[in-house]
């Protein structure tokens, strides 16, 4: 198999990176193939010589996506590997924060695809997402069955917790024009992630646990 030149893995690369913004930003339909070349800085020849379609196109921007979550995700696991499931909730709803705030493509792809549904979601869950998700919920299910958080139904405390950690950062536009402020500037993502905790723990909390 012939190996690719180092110039022909960046080319490949910046049209990933533009691609998932584009796609994150307008959606499937809506983030043509003209637009990605443009944003990537290529042809749109040059597109098509790395990928055959629109649809290659969008799996291998889905893919980087993996990528960057895998990276959270090692992280996350060493910084978290001495601590309680409550306190490892409060860390990874922290760390949602702090990555919806400064890649907000994730939050982006789930609520366009999520919306629409079908095949191409099915495909995002199961090469993208769905470890994620079971994670995420383990670890609420393992808060609720050692009654450190009140037992309400795990799947919805984990979209409760997910969506409102991310809302606000994928309609940053939206807040700025409402409110005249950038939700993504470090004090507002420090104050929204203070506040966040305090409201969410405070009513998820078991009594005897809310000063754990």
């Amino acid at each position: 198999m012939a190996k690719l030149s180092s110039s022909t893995i960046s080319g490949r690369n910046r049209i990933c990176r533009a691609a998932l913004e584009a796609f994150a930003q307008y959606g499937y339909d809506g983030a043509g193939v003209s637009l990605i070349a443009e944003r990537a800085g290529v042809s749109q020849p040059s597109v098509h010589y790395h990928f055959k379609s629109k649809r290659m196109l969008w799996e291998a921007a889905m893919l980087l996506l993996a990528e960057m979550i895998a990276q959270d995700r090692r992280a996350q696991s060493t910084l978290a590997e001495f601590l309680s499931p409550l306190d490892k909730l409060r860390a990874s709803c922290a760390l949602l924060i702090e990555n919806a705030a400064t890649r907000p493509v994730l939050g982006q792809i789930i609520l366009s695809e999520g919306q629409t549904g079908g095949e191409r979601l099915d495909w995002l869950l199961r090469h993208v997402l769905s470890d994620v998700y079971y994670e995420f919920l383990e670890l609420v299910d393992t808060c609720v069955r050692d009654q450190l958080i009140k037992p309400y139904k795990p799947t919805q405390i984990l979209m409760l917790l997910t969506g409102a950690a991310v809302t606000q950062f994928n309609v940053a536009p939206l807040v700025s024009s409402v409110f005249g402020e950038d939700p993504k500037t470090p004090e507002n993502v420090d104050a929204f992630k203070t506040m966040y905790l305090d409201v969410m723990f405070s009513g998820l909390l078991i009594a005897e646990n809310a000063h754990a």
